[in-house]
């Protein structure tokens, strides 16, 4: 903009209110100078107006020249309010200074102009070509490096580099430098360390920097929950405010902001202890711009952005079915013998007689031990026999065949023991849990009842899935989950992963999740998009 015309702007901004208080105007360099030209009009109509430009230090050079300039320039422009030569002004005498230096490298060259090469222009200019001086000046301008009035003076990708830049704010009838802007310490307040900017006092005098985002005046949002009596750990209604998981993660996300946004809480109930309608119920209030927002365990469904718009999911999304686990393993009193089959407790005991024979025949030919009546050489036998179990046999053996056959016995035995005790111990105090359903198939074949969180969406999920809507029976609760499973009236929970892990945490022993997870988007903040942000600013 010329600054005539940035005057213009800056008057019809004031006279529309767009220099009050919440408005921040921010200018590049190339308006920043308009005070320096035009004067006290424009710091009347730019007050708080923010601005940058190049930083040029005061040298003593540069006060000698601005005292002779000044006093040219009043001899020459008597009655002038002019100061001194503005900073556009010190650049320019510098790129002056640039061409000169430029001239002199490039020395004396011949500047005939060459016919064009094309010669098909309608004009004389046209018809002629770039003086041979043209390239050998650019080549030494480009390359010009000197210190000017403004500092050194270095060009680069055709354009003058400039290091360091003062942040300039228009407070009454004067300009504020508030900070600089340096490669080493990006926005800072001195040049030489990090520091935080002075104050700035913005349009509408206040120092407190515009958020930026405007609800209109006594613009308060009102906010639906839903009435929850049973997973009061996500969402719940207390004394005006809403509490639990999903209300934390709103207001943190409301904290967060730059800005503020007031809130109201209203609960979606009757105020006696029951809800008035559905979840599908309160967001369609949504729509029907009674609420401007839902907070709460709201599912992100296909059908529901059709006429509400819903923020990213916060929770992790799916259905899938909740059933109790029963120990495969029944103790009773014959539960020692679980731990070998039939077939080895037999062969066992087949083994202890065959080894008491085989002793005793090797033994009772020159062992009075185990000589005697009939009756007590087989009471030996089998006496001998199952000693070793326990590695309390006293009969002394003579024989080293005797002796080989014991050996290789008590080995086996030690082995069979070990093993015995470790799968009894494993079977008397390790659990086998199994699921008692494992699809919804099954559910569907034996005729079971299902059950499902009341107010939700899992009714027409169920029956989609072919579940009868007879056997479909609410709840409200974890408790009433835990009844409801525990005494066989229904066979499964279908509901969403987050209630059952909530319902997990406290029972987690006797029931587990089973089956194909049916994917959902997770839990969402519900508003309406267009009704919300028509009532605001920007």
């Amino acid at each position: 903009m010329s600054y005539q015309l940035a005057l213009k702007f800056f008057r019809l901004a004031k006279d529309e209110g767009m220099m009050g208080q919440g408005f921040v105007w921010i200018t590049a360099y190339g308006l920043t100078d308009i005070f320096d030209v035009v004067g006290s009009p424009a710091l009347d109509v730019m007050n708080g107006v923010v601005g940058v430009e190049p930083y040029v230090e005061d040298t003593e050079r540069l006060q000698d020249f601005k005292q002779r300039w000044q006093e040219k320039y009043k001899r020459e422009n008597p009655g002038t309010q002019l100061n001194g030569p503005i900073l556009s002004g010190l650049y320019a005498y510098d790129t002056v200074w640039a061409l000169a230096l430029a001239a002199e490298k490039a020395g004396y060259v011949n500047s005939d102009f060459m016919p064009s090469e094309t010669n098909n222009g309608s004009t004389d200019f046209d018809k002629i070509n770039t003086s041979k001086a043209t390239k050998k000046l650019h080549d030494a301008f480009l390359k010009t490096s000197f210190y000017g009035m403004t500092g050194k003076f270095h060009i680069q990708d055709w354009k003058l580099v400039s290091t360091t830049y003062k942040i300039i704010n228009v407070v009454g009838q004067d300009r504020k430098v508030v900070g600089f802007w340096t490669p080493g310490f990006n926005i800072s307040r001195n040049l030489n360390n990090k520091a935080d900017l002075y104050t700035i006092v913005w349009p509408g005098g206040s120092d407190k920097a515009p958020r930026g985002w405007l609800l209109p005046a006594n613009k308060i949002l009102k906010i639906g929950v839903p009435f929850k009596p049973g997973f009061s750990n996500f969402i719940q209604f207390e004394n005006g405010n809403a509490t639990g998981f999903c209300a934390r993660v709103f207001e943190e996300i409301i904290d967060a902001l730059p800005y503020e946004v007031p809130i109201h809480y209203e609960e979606f109930g009757d105020g006696k202890g029951e809800s008035n309608g559905t979840y599908d119920s309160l967001i369609y209030k949504v729509y029907l711009n009674e609420f401007d927002a839902v907070v709460g365990d709201v599912t992100i469904l296909a059908n529901r952005s059709l006429y509400v718009d819903f923020t990213l999911p916060y929770t992790e999304s799916g259905v899938r079915m909740l059933v109790p686990v029963r120990d495969k393993r029944q103790k009773t009193a014959w539960t020692f013998l679980k731990p070998l089959s039939a077939d080895l407790w037999l062969g066992t005991g087949a083994f202890f007689v065959f080894t008491g024979f085989i002793v005793w025949f090797i033994e009772h030919r020159t062992n009075q031990e185990f000589r005697g009546p009939p009756a007590s050489q087989i009471g030996s036998i089998f006496y001998f026999s199952f000693s070793t179990l326990v590695f309390a046999h006293r009969e002394k053996i003579v024989n080293n065949l005797s002796r080989i056959a014991v050996v290789v016995w008590l080995f086996v035995v030690l082995i069979l023991q070990q093993s015995y005790t470790a799968s009894l111990s494993s079977i008397l105090t390790v659990e086998q849990l199994q699921p008692t359903v494992t699809n919804l198939d099954e559910v569907i074949r034996r005729g079971d009842y299902v059950g499902y969180l009341n107010d939700s969406f899992l009714p027409g999920l169920l029956k989609r899935l072919k579940i009868n809507e007879s056997k479909m029976i609410p709840f409200n609760s974890p408790e009433e989950y835990n009844d409801a499973l525990s005494t066989g009236r229904v066979a499964v929970i279908v509901d969403e992963i987050p209630y059952l892990k909530l319902f997990l945490s406290k029972y987690c022993h006797n029931y587990t999740m089973v089956g194909p997870t049916y994917k959902f988007d997770g839990f969402g903040y519900v508003s309406d998009f267009y009704s919300f942000f028509s009532s605001t600013a920007i």
